[in-house]
């Protein structure tokens, strides 16, 4: 598994939550249930926080989990996990009540006329409340325009904020003492805050640091478009088979930001994109995309590389999923790997770079073979098996998914020693919980 750092570095993270929680003593007497009651609150802290860091979509997620794209899945998870930690607290701190002990917060209350306590109570219940309000709203509103949508996603700060009011004003343990659990908590609620705010408030502005002025538009195929870009400053340094996230300057409204796979291998101050009208925004692109319009670009991210991959290797494209293998094909492959390329696409108009691919310079260690469904029907697990003998080989894929989940339960049946399946995950609106509940409760996404 490729993305053991990250299981290692959340699973290490709740567990030293765990430890430093045990060597410390509660400000008054609670029961056991309570005491975990308030372990698993804290460990929802954490878990919070990973959320909020993997949103910031800096270099080290891309490491740490092999790809922002992957990164999102355990983002829905972790939500998920979260939310669940935090109802188990909401109940079990209501067993085993106990008398109540004069406390600092007490002290406070008979000095400031404040009960500090009740306004800790009101932070955490509000908190809850208003998370999965947020929540049914998603699902009742689930025609909104996607700016508003991606809204939804921003206000969780406000209950995440809540939650640290009432971990602060409602904690049995010392929360600002020099004690290992109150250094370890402090430090993770700073990183989630950080990483909060970066996320509603910065990132926007900052993160979209590279400007390119498209030079070219060129239709490759039907519905497909190639955009052709010139560094203006500083140009972006990436590998081939990255993605990036752009959007146009001054059209933010009529084009949000969304991440594409870079079609073509690096070149000096020149990169290329070739996006399909598929909607969600991007018919709308190829309406309002003209030449001189500076397009802001944010990353690059993935490691889709096939070069981390075994020397013998499967590529597999489908429709528009040809951009990162064009990207490769572009760029040199070491003379130690051999590589069978298959792209498949529905007929002649829609094999975006076909034509390109055959014109290819032969390379003895790259076999293509092209898959027009009109005329040669859909590519089958045979098409590739009957290149294959008992070496061990990696397979590369990009394209729809139900093609894909065909190729892993083909190559399930047979004996060929497919090692890893490498793919990336661009379903980065279906994450948290609203993408937990898109499953049961789909939302219509616009078609422009």
């Amino acid at each position: 598994m490729r993305d053991r750092k990250a299981i290692f570095l959340i699973v290490f993270s709740c567990l030293v939550t765990w430890l430093t929680w045990s060597t410390v003593q509660p400000t008054r007497a609670l029961s056991i249930y309570q005491q975990y009651s308030h372990l698993l609150a804290s460990i929802s802290i954490v878990i919070f926080t990973w959320m909020f860091f993997i949103a910031t979509r800096n270099r080290l997620i891309d490491r740490w989990f092999h790809g922002v794209d992957k990164a999102y899945v355990y983002h829905k998870y972790l939500t998920i996990v979260a939310l669940a930690l935090i109802l188990i607290h909401e109940q079990t701190i209501k067993l085993g009540k106990i008398r109540e002990v004069k406390t600092i917060k007490a002290e406070a209350t008979r000095l400031l006329g404040i009960k500090v306590g009740d306004i800790g109570d009101g932070a955490g219940e509000f908190s809850l409340y208003l998370f999965f309000g947020l929540v049914l709203l998603a699902v009742i509103a689930a025609k909104l325009e996607y700016q508003k949508w991606k809204l939804l996603h921003k206000l969780i700060l406000i209950p995440f904020i809540l939650g640290i009011i009432h971990y602060y004003l409602k904690s049995r343990y010392l929360v600002f003492a020099l004690d290992p659990f109150s250094l370890w908590m402090n430090f993770v609620i700073l990183i989630g805050l950080l990483s909060a705010f970066y996320t509603v408030f910065f990132y926007e502005c900052t993160a979209y640091k590279y400007r390119y002025k498209v030079s070219q538009l060129k239709e490759v195929a039907n519905g497909a478009l190639e955009i052709t870009a010139t560094a203006i400053d500083g140009e972006m340094k990436y590998q081939p088979g990255q993605f990036a996230f752009i959007k146009i300057s001054g059209k933010e409204n009529e084009f949000p930001s969304h991440p594409f796979s870079i079609s073509s291998a690096p070149q000096p101050g020149q990169i290329q994109f070739t996006i399909k009208a598929l909607g969600d925004h991007t018919t709308a692109l190829q309406k309002i995309l003209q030449p001189g319009d500076v397009i802001a670009i944010s990353g690059p991210h993935g490691r889709f590389n096939y070069q981390a991959g075994a020397k013998r290797q499967v590529w597999v494209a489908g429709g528009i999923g040809i951009t990162p293998f064009r990207s490769f094909c572009q760029a040199p492959i070491p003379a130690d790997y051999q590589v069978d390329f298959f792209y498949a696409y529905a007929n002649s108009t829609e094999g975006a770079y076909a034509d390109d691919l055959k014109a290819m310079e032969q390379r003895k260690n790259l076999r293509l073979h092209l898959i027009n469904s009109a005329e040669d029907g859909f590519l089958k697990i045979e098409d590739i098996t009957r290149c294959l003998d008992d070496t061990p080989f990696d397979l590369y894929f990009c394209g729809p998914t139900p093609m894909r989940k065909c190729l892993e339960k083909g190559f399930a049946g047979t004996h060929y020693p497919l090692q890893t399946l490498h793919f990336e995950k661009f379903q980065f609106k279906g994450t948290g919980v609203f993408g937990f509940i898109e499953r049961f409760f789909p939302r219509r996404r616009p078609t422009a």
